[in-house]
């Protein structure tokens, strides 16, 4: 159900304008109506703020947490601390990068001292280093030059010959430069490096002691923020000095908002929001519908006027869940998983787990009439106290059957909200041709079902069949655009026609799916069963082991890719059929009340 708001306007004197909005703030009940407008510098400058203390806070909780610090810091000098440790710690890291290329390049030449080679040089000799291929060096070069072999490796053979000119030397080997340092330098260097990091990395894990005061920081610059858009929101009158603001109050909360705006002397007129009005959207439902909200608003709002549809696609998509899952132990591991963190669970995360728990019992009721558990077909097993219950598990032709059926049923019940929906926007008279429909798809479905009952003498397509069809035939035709030219509404009714039953066999067709997945979740788990027990080894101990795991293994992944799929797959059944034949239009904003905020979402 969508909680009926009621729309304020306020008039108040400039002087008193800010005080007044602190007082709305701290209240928290109206959600205002923001101004399409450009933005401030000062709102600009804290979206930046804002952003840097998100990054900031989101790195730093990527760390092993310290205990909060009692110390009191400067929050901009804790940013500024961290942006400093961040930029060092990248500046060492790319030294590091560069000492583990040198290091790579020095190591073929071993520990050797710089030193020495430049002694060597000052007597005017030259030590001149090469690289040649294991199959290209000869030992002749050696009696003939002044050579050492100083290390083979990866099919290279790495040398160096002194000379005391710049002679060409008669040797198929490439000289390279002369290492301007050392191995073991460049160990020392990478270990002053790598403590460097180390110690870089220990200072901005510190900071993290000081994430609840950054949190804290931004929150108050998040309500600043939220305070000066709001601020800006009100139209200014009389040379500036009367404010106009507009707002919205749920309707349960209006009678204690009344005192409020009474007690503050304030100018308001009130008025109880229209259907056509572009009011926020608060949706109050039962315990069981009110889990399924977070699901319907990962698609969008209704608008204002339209119906929440919430209850009504609840019970069909907890339904369509355990019809894809189809197994009763992935239910119960769900249920036992469920209840047990729900025990622990903050109060944000409770809802959620009612909902899997929910979810884990259809699965459960699917997985019995079906004949399934943790991939093995119940009816095959040689059991004598499943002897009286084989008979009623559906087989796959049943599933099938079954499918479309629910379906059917789903989009007829999608048919009749949209009738609902249309007499509460615009009257009856726009639902009528909804309503033909309705009575051309139902009474079909009647009169068949009649006609194959022995017994009764109903005939298919007979004389009150036919009449029926053609009262159905003048609502399609004739009245689906109430108030147009009768010509004109045949034309669109023969339209309508063509795209609903070219669509509606569609729509039917999509819930195939709910038959498709469930097979193939119950094949996965028979297959890892299978090869559970066909890979084990016959050893008595060890086979059990491997036999464990592989199950364990394999249908937790099975588990988690059907569920993904069974969640899925129900939300594009209810977010595409169910909500097309219900002729829902959605697009309404959330109900977001003009509040300070007491804890980082």
């Amino acid at each position: 159900m969508i909680v009926p708001m009621i729309k304020y306007a306020f008039l108040v004197y400039h002087r008193d304008f800010e005080g007044f909005l602190q007082k709305l703030q701290e209240l928290g009940m109206v959600d205002i109506v923001r101004q399409e407008r450009p933005l401030l510098d000062d709102e600009r400058t804290l979206m930046s703020q804002i952003n840097r203390y998100t990054s900031t806070i989101r790195e730093l909780k990527t760390l092993p947490q310290i205990e909060p610090s009692s110390e009191e810091i400067n929050p901009d000098s804790i940013l500024n601390q961290y942006d400093e440790l961040l930029k060092e710690k990248e500046q060492v890291e790319g030294s590091i990068r560069k000492v583990k290329k040198e290091l790579t390049d020095v190591r073929p030449w071993g520990r050797f001292d710089t030193s020495l080679l430049q002694k060597i040089t000052g007597s005017g000799l030259k030590l001149r280093f090469f690289i040649t291929n294991e199959k290209t060096y000869s030992e002749d070069w050696e009696r003939e030059y002044p050579i050492q072999v100083i290390n083979r490796e990866a099919g290279q053979v790495y040398f160096v010959c002194i000379t005391n000119t710049d002679e060409q030397l008669s040797i198929d080997a490439n000289e390279v430069r002369a290492p301007q340092y050392s191995y073991s330098d460049k160990e020392k260097e990478s270990e002053s490096l790598f403590q460097q990091l180390q110690n870089l990395t220990e200072g901005i894990q510190k900071l993290t002691s000081f994430v609840p005061q950054l949190e804290t920081a931004k929150l108050q610059l998040v309500n600043k923020l939220e305070f000066t858009t709001v601020q800006q929101s009100a139209d200014k009158e009389a040379e500036n000095t009367l404010l106009v603001l507009q707002g919205w109050v749920p309707e349960p909360k209006n009678k204690q908002f009344v005192e409020f705006i009474e007690s503050e002397n304030i100018i308001f007129i009130s008025e109880r929001a229209q259907k056509t009005d572009d009011a926020p959207i608060l949706l109050k439902n039962n315990k069981f519908a009110k889990l399924f909200e977070p699901i319907g608003s990962l698609f969008t709002n209704p608008t204002y006027g339209e119906l929440d549809l919430t209850p009504f696609f609840a019970p069909f998509f907890m339904m369509f869940f355990g019809f894809c899952l189809g197994d009763a132990g992935y239910g119960l591991v769900m249920f036992i998983g469920a209840t047990v963190y729900k025990l622990k669970a903050s109060k944000d995360m409770r809802p959620l787990m009612s909902l899997v728990q929910w979810l884990s019992i259809s699965t459960v009721i699917f997985g019995t009439i079906t004949g399934t558990l943790f991939g093995i077909e119940l009816v095959k097993v040689d059991l004598p106290l499943l002897e009286k219950f084989r008979n009623l598990f559906l087989d796959q032709n049943q599933l099938f059957a079954l499918a479309l059926v629910v379906g059917a049923i789903q989009i007829v019940f999608g048919m009749c909200v949209k009738a609902a929906n249309q007499i509460k926007l615009w009257g009856w008279q726009h639902a009528i041709s909804t309503f033909g429909w309705l009575l051309l798809i139902v009474g079909t479905a009647v009169f068949y079902g009649l006609s194959k009952w022995e017994g009764v003498s109903v005939e298919f397509f007979g004389l009150t069949h036919k009449i029926v069809l053609g009262v159905a035939a003048i609502g399609i035709l004739f009245f689906n655009s109430p108030g147009k030219n009768p010509f004109v509404n045949f034309g669109l009714g023969l339209w309508d026609t063509y795209n609903m039953v070219t669509g509606l066999f569609g729509d039917i067709l999509s819930y195939i799916r709910l038959f498709a997945l469930g097979l193939s979740s119950a094949i996965l788990g028979n297959v890892f069963n299978s090869l559970a027990f066909g890979m084990s080894p016959d050893i008595p101990v060890v086979g059990a082991i491997i036999t464990i795991i592989i199950l364990i293994i394999g249908h937790s992944i099975n588990l988690f890719m059907s569920a993904l799929g069974s969640l899925v797959h129900p939300m594009r059944l209810t977010f595409v059929e169910f909500y097309k034949n219900a002729g829902f239009t959605g697009g309404g904003k959330s109900y977001q009340p003009f509040q300070k905020q007491e804890t980082i979402k």
